[in-house]
């Protein structure tokens, strides 16, 4: 008896984003939950509402919908990065604070990067181009 299903998908950019997205709501809430104060907390709040948006994003089309499939994936790597320099620009004092964006905020990245090169498999895999 042969297999006639078709090959599955990597399921990288999914699973990726997905925690990426989840490590957005943490961001998201993470400078009011950890006792931050000043603008830590508008930029945590505006960083990890993107991350989540663009990551949940990644995760329901991996294939990139409307974007390219790189695009989402590539802005929440560049908004991981924003969340580790941003206690270091904004001179965050509240050790819980700095660390957790920090850590992360590396996550995030990672992630990302896993995703990005996920979905541009993806993308090559189906013949569409990036």
């Amino acid at each position: 008896m042969s297999d006639t299903r078709e090959p599955t998908q990597s399921p990288i950019p999914v699973r990726t984003a997905a925690f990426a997205a989840g490590l957005g709501a943490w961001i998201l809430w993470s400078g009011v939950i950890l006792t931050g104060t000043g603008l830590i907390i508008a930029t945590n709040v505006v960083a990890g509402a993107l991350i989540a948006l663009f990551a949940a994003y990644t995760a329901g089309w991996p294939d990139g919908g409307r974007l390219p499939a790189i695009a989402a994936p590539l802005l929440v790597a560049l908004l991981g990065v924003l969340v580790i320099v941003a206690p270091f620009v904004l001179e965050v004092t509240i050790q819980r604070v700095l660390w957790s964006n920090v850590i992360s905020g590396l996550l995030v990245v990672l992630l990302a990067v896993g995703s990005v090169y996920g979905s541009w498999q993806l993308a090559q895999s189906s013949g569409t181009g990036v």
